[in-house]
């Protein structure tokens, strides 16, 4: 018989005799998609029936099998088939069929029902029934192809729709069928009820299955369709700041209320708007019961991912008959286990083990339960879950891991005769056990086996990161064996390089290198595991050719053409998100490949005109239609991460950081499917990290790259080659980065280049000789200067331009500094080339290169720099902002400079990377002059405190309406080298000096660093973080008088703050109005306690009594503090190996947590009173210019100020302190007037002693009130 065309498009209500018209081919599947069961199934079955007939006249088929899903897994059973047949004949001749009629069918047509919602038990049916049957297949898009996965959305805007989870396993269910009746010779047909398809790619994907024939049963203006269609759309619309607009054009539709609602629901929890979405979520509620249970699961998901548990639980299905769709079971299982509700587990477990026995996510939950219930329980009390569905494999490993001495040698030896994939689960599980009891050399040792585990990688990584965080805190590793570490790290960039779009793990390995986290050790470690790696080599790909023919032919005016479609359609699309937007085939084909390569031959000369900026926007738009029109290239697959890359490094030369951070964020999420683009995803990261200045993340990505096993073409090897050569020279590792200079000429030259004369190769050269300025006698800066000039002379275009006027202007000003001659001829052309850049870049130059800049191109710079999504970052971005500040601390001063320069450039030094809780003021060149008379007249004196050029100290003034500066004693030392000699030693060795032994370290310590304050009876310190370590109230006094000398915070009340600018920012926020007071302090009382924790709860305990205290003496970090507006905290505090940064918070028995744990313990708390050891102590970061310690930490947690001491604490003073600082305190006292109330009183009873009298200070807001 003739087949049915393919794709063929019917109306709804349609008939059958039009579908079949031309008849159908045997050993084929029809697939009709849309309609009701009971028109395709009624119709279909009895026309065929009747319709079909053999070389004889007779029936062609004897019988008709129609198969059902499992029962209770549909709403349709063998009663509704036989409606549908009987209502079938009433469409086709006009009459319902009579009593006889109605016998004869059940007689020919057999109902079963499938045992599993498996696309192969449904196969194996197929065959079962189909020998001379005909067989019907209804609600096919129930089933799934356990050879089928599914991608993740990709993006930020990726949207995973219904036909996106059931078109890729309707298509593996067809390919079975067609199998299946080949076999038999026959032919079935499939029903799905669903929309048919809107996407053309899962259209092409159905109508490529062989044998198969997809029909499609379309209702004009359905709005499901509609949905379809704009949905990604709208996310892309909310994700850009247009949720108004999609929200507008939602509204608009001709919807139901509770589908508006369920899709605004939707719209607002992509788009991140939580509190909205949860009022959505009541509102909808009203509604729930026209909703399947699947639509139910996902709005149950909504709001346990919304945090809102209580919801969550009240809206999962309990009942799940009906529930019979794969990933909303699935999730439901997810949702049970993370609200701890075994009842919940076990039925949602037993529902997916009868209806898909294969669900991959089933057996990692099960897993999953098992790996949590393997927690030593006497150390974490968390919740045991239940064991349904466990297996007897299961089942031993938690006996075996959980008795009371488990031998881990013993079951990782039985299970490795239980096949690979068991021998993992025993290995993860120990791990997990063995973290549990501290055993954390066991656990990484256990986890770091399997970290590139396919099924267990992540779990082992989390073990792994987690066991070597405790090591760290512990000290568990002494100094001289820390190259342990390197082993557990290469574990973790192993796992990592296969898995780009793992952000929790990538997250957690930063916080691990972190310094707060390890000290200094962070960056070497991942350094060498960086060189390590590269030095394993990397096997060649023969990249394509650029003479290479498409394969479809086309001139130039056509690929033209389909470019500019293209980029009218993404303009009119209005938002588009790289590697998500697709542009429509026919856009574009067959010029996908030529489009990419036109647009790469435009990237690449995109510099700009000569004198103007380039156009980012312009440049954006062009990698968005590469990104769009990949999937329909062939040659050209991964040039779009390339151009990502180029573009995200342009974002960084404007000072967009962050936009530049964010892309190569994106370039990681969409980088996932090959070797090829991991490899070419964490390159870029690197890229993109290394031109952001940020070091150890760029090391990450290097590592990450040189992890991933494939082949490399030349010419991106030859990018890796010169990013690691710039990573290394940023950080000061010439030497070693000039090892890497022979394999970057090679390989240059293999690529057609001189090795000797390419702009990037010589500017690379340069670039490491200019490191070593400093080094340089002067004849070897004039040979530098000339070299320079050299190179600039063969300078063809703007983009080879601007980095070498930037190294020229870097020179030029070193020279200047040390007053070596620069010829007048250099000078005219570094002025001259300057005009060639841009504006933006011509600026930044005239800036970095002047000896001394205006404070307006300073401020220019400051304001044009992308502010940072996170802290951290901020340091690196403003470092070029930074040098420029430090020029203006010129000595002597300008007559006419009335302090506007100077406290300018300090707050531009000081912690500008604080998290704010509300938006930054303006900054002007005199703001921070004007916001410091403004404290003036509330009674604080502000002094700005930071390093000119030459390292010496410099300190202005503001009190009393004027500035001034204070003169600093000169020494044969600059004060950078005092201040480093200082902190080799102090703070630290303040805290362990014996009241007996005197007073005198302190005053020769500190006489010798060589400070000097402004007379003050209260001050605001505003510092860069190299200066926040001083210890203000050591800081000696030499009376006018010829008197004694005396510490400054015995007379005047000091305090520190990170910056103008968050204090300004702080101070306009609201009050939390919490007036809770609380302590915690992990001791514990009686007559048996001795520990020092234990008398200082002791001592304590009356004035927390007095004052209404609640305390917490628990030992874990404090619960819940959200009602409290002042806590206590009493601890031990550990330094890192180096003696330097708050390492860890602990008690006198097992506790031992990081900092950052504390802190976002106390996350709110306005007022934080440290009773820790060192825990006032305020490190510079090694590698940026930021503050690392507990009070910065709490103050970016939305506490407001912070006392503490930045030494070894003694107990007596805790409780010599406190109860006089509550009574100032609620007596309407400051922070700081309270902080010195309670200090004198420390003198009073313990003698004039400044380890105890001086130790408390105060950081942040130091006006703060009750």
């Amino acid at each position: 018989m003739e087949e049915t065309s393919k794709d063929a498009v019917l109306t709804q209500g349609f008939e059958p005799g039009e579908l079949f018209k031309n008849g159908f081919t045997l050993e084929s599947v029809d697939l009709i998609q849309g309609g009701t069961f009971r028109e395709v199934i009624g119709r279909t079955v009895i026309f065929l029936m009747s319709a079909c007939k053999g070389q004889e006249g007779k029936r062609m088929f004897p019988g008709a099998t129609v198969i059902l899903p499992p029962v209770g897994a549909s709403k349709v059973d063998e009663n509704s088939v036989y409606e549908a047949l009987a209502a079938g004949i009433k469409s086709l001749r006009g009459t319902s069929p009579d009593d006889e009629e109605r016998v004869f069918l059940k007689r020919y047509v057999r109902v079963i029902h499938c045992a599993t919602l498996e696309a192969a038990d449904l196969a194996e049916l197929v065959v079962r029934e189909s020998d001379g049957r005909l067989v019907a297949v209804a609600d096919g898009s129930k089933y799934r192809d356990a050879l089928v996965s599914l991608a993740a959305p990709v993006g930020l805007s990726g949207v995973r729709t219904a036909e996106d989870q059931w078109v890729p396993h309707v298509a593996g269910l067809c390919e079975r069928c067609v199998a299946a009746v080949r076999q038999t010779g026959s032919y079935a047909f499939v029903h799905v009820d669903e929309t048919p398809p809107q996407n053309p790619e899962l259209e092409a994907m159905l109508v490529a299955i062989e044998d198969c024939y997809p029909v499609l049963l379309r209702t004009q203006d359905d709005p499901e369709e509609v949905v379809v269609r704009r949905a990604p759309l709208w996310v892309s619309w909310a994700l850009g700041g247009k949720v108004d607009d999609a929200v507008s054009e939602i509204q608009s539709m001709k919807l139901t209320e509770s589908s508006r609602l369920h899709l605004l629901l939707q719209l607002m929890y992509r788009a991140g708007r939580h509190d909205e979405t949860l009022a959505l979520l009541q509102q909808l509620r009203s509604h729930l019961e026209g909703f399947t249970k699947s639509n139910v699961v996902q709005i149950a998901r909504i709001a346990y991912k919304c945090g809102d548990d209580i919801a969550a639980r009240q809206l999962l299905p309990r009942d799940l008959v009906g529930l019979d769709e794969e990933m909303w079971l699935e999730e439901g299982l997810e949702i049970a286990t993370g609200l701890e509700d075994d009842e919940l587990i076990k039925r949602y477990d037993a529902q997916l083990t009868a209806l898909f026995p294969n669900s991959e996510r089933l057996r990692e939950n099960r897993d999953r339960r098992l790996l949590l219930n393997c927690r030593e329980v006497s150390v974490h009390r968390g919740h045991a879950f239940t064991t349904a569905g466990f297996s007897a494999q299961h089942l031993e490993i938690l006996d075996a891991v959980t008795m009371p001495t488990p031998h881990y040698d013993e079951l990782i030896e039985k299970a490795t005769k239980w096949g690979n994939e068991w021998l993992e689960l025993a290995v993860i599980c120990c791990a997990m056990h063995a973290r549990t009891v501290n055993k954390n050399l066991d656990a990484i040792e256990a986890g770091s086996l399997i970290t590139s585990s396919p099924l267990y990688g992540r779990q082992a990584t989390q073990i792994v990161l987690s066991a070597t965080r405790a090591l760290m805190l512990e000290g568990g590793v002494p100094q001289e064996e820390r190259e342990y570490y390197r082993s557990p790290l290469m574990a973790t960039v192993r796992f990592l390089a296969q898995h780009p779009e793992d952000k929790d793990v990538r997250a957690s390995f930063s916080r691990l290198l972190s310094v707060e986290a390890c000290g200094e050790l962070g960056l070497p470690v991942i350094a060498v595991t960086m060189l390590d790696l590269a030095s394993a080599g990397v096997s060649l790909a023969k990249g394509p050719s650029d003479l290479q023919a498409d394969s479809v032919s086309g001139d130039e005016k056509a690929v033209e053409a389909a470019l500019m479609r293209c980029m009218e359609w993404i303009g009119e699309l209005g938002y588009g998100e790289f590697g998500v937007t697709v542009v429509p085939r026919e856009l574009v084909e067959p010029y996908a490949d030529r489009v990419i390569r036109l647009i790469s031959q435009m990237m690449l000369h995109a510099g700009g005109i000569e004198g103007e900026d380039m156009d980012l926007h312009a440049m954006s738009h062009l990698v968005l239609v590469a990104s769009a029109v990949r999937p329909y290239a062939t040659t050209e697959r991964d040039e779009d991460l390339r151009l990502l890359r180029l573009l995200a490094g342009h974002y960084a030369h404007a000072g967009r950081f962050q936009h530049a951070r964010n892309m190569a964020e994106q370039i990681l999420a969409i980088g996932q499917d090959t070797e090829v683009r991991r490899r070419l995803a964490w390159f870029a990261y690197a890229d993109v990290y290394q031109r952001c200045r940020n070091p150890i993340d760029a090391l990450v990505g290097l590592a990450c790259a040189f992890a991933t096993d494939t082949s490399v073409e030349k010419a991106d090897l030859w990018q890796e080659v010169y990013a690691v050569i710039r990573v290394l020279r940023d950080l000061g590792m010439t030497e070693l980065a000039s090892k890497f200079l022979p394999a970057l000429k090679r390989l240059i030259g293999d690529l057609g280049y001189d090795p000797e004369t390419d702009p990037r190769v010589v500017l690379t050269e340069l670039g490491l000789r200019v490191v070593k300025i400093s080094r340089l006698d002067p004849q070897g800066v004039s040979t530098l200067i000339d070299d320079i000039v050299k190179a600039c002379g063969r300078a063809k275009d703007k983009s080879d331009v601007f980095p070498l006027v930037a190294l020229l202007g870097q020179v030029v000003r070193a020279a200047d500094e040390r007053s070596i001659a620069v010829p007048m001829e250099v000078r005219r052309l570094l002025t001259a080339l300057v005009r060639r850049v841009g504006a933006r870049e011509s600026e930044l130059v005239e800036t970095a290169s002047s000896l001394v800049p205006t404070t307006y191109q300073v401020v220019s710079m400051f304001n044009s720099v992308e502010r940072a999504m996170f802290g951290g970052d901020a340091a690196t971005d403003l470092e070029v902002v930074c040098m420029a500040a430090r020029r203006l601390l010129v000595e002597p001063r300008d007559a006419a400079d009335t302090g506007k320069a100077s406290t300018l450039a300090v707050e531009l030094l000081a912690d500008q990377t604080m998290t704010l809780y509300g938006s930054p003021p303006e900054l002007t060149e005199d703001w921070a002059l004007q916001y410091a008379l403004s404290l003036n007249d509330e009674g604080l004196d502000v002094a700005f405190m930071a390093l000119n050029t030459a390292g010496e100290l410099s300190v202005t003034v503001v009190s009393k309406g004027e500035a001034k500066s204070i003169e600093q004693p000169k020494h044969e030392k600059p004060f950078h080298r005092r201040m480093q000699a200082w902190l080799g030693k102090y703070p630290k060795a303040y805290g362990l000096i014996d009241a007996y032994d005197g007073n005198n370290e302190f005053f020769n310590t500190m006489e010798a660093l060589g400070v000097r304050l402004p007379k003050s009876e209260k001050l605001l310190i505003v510092a860069e973080p190299l200066l926040q370590q001083l210890t203000a109230n050591l800081v000696i006094v030499q009376p006018d008088d010829g008197g004694f000398e005396y510490f400054y915070g015995s007379r005047s009340a000091v305090g520190f703050v990170p910056a103008l600018s968050w204090l300004s920012v702080t101070r306009a926020r609201a009050r939390t109005g919490k007036g809770e007071y609380r302590a915690w302090i992990s001791a514990d009382s009686g007559p048996d306690a001795a520990g020092t924790l234990d008398i200082a709860l002791a001592r304590l305990s009356g004035t927390f009594e007095e004052f209404g205290f609640s305390v917490d003496t628990k030992r874990r970090l404090p619960g819940d503090m959200s009602d409290a507006g002042l806590v206590v905290v009493t601890a031990h505090g550990g330094l890192a190996q180096e003696g330097r940064y708050l390492h860890s918070i602990r008690d006198e028995e097992n506790l031992v947590e990081p900092p950052s744990a504390l802190a976002a313990s106390l996350a709110g708390v306005e007022l934080v009173i440290l009773f820790v050891c060192s825990g006032g102590r305020i490190d510079k970061h090694p590698w940026g210019n930021r503050t690392v310690g507990l009070p910065r930490q709490l103050l970016d947690k939305g506490a407001r100020a912070v006392i503490a001491s930045p030494w070894p604490l003694d107990v007596k003073v805790t409780y010599t302190w406190l109860e006089p600082f509550m009574n100032a305190w609620n007596a309407g006292a400051t922070v700081l007037q309270a902080t010195k109330v309670a200090n004198e009183v420390v003198a009073k009873r313990l003698g004039d002693n400044p380890q105890y009298s001086l130790a408390m200070s105060v950081y942040g807001d130091v006006l703060m009130t009750k």
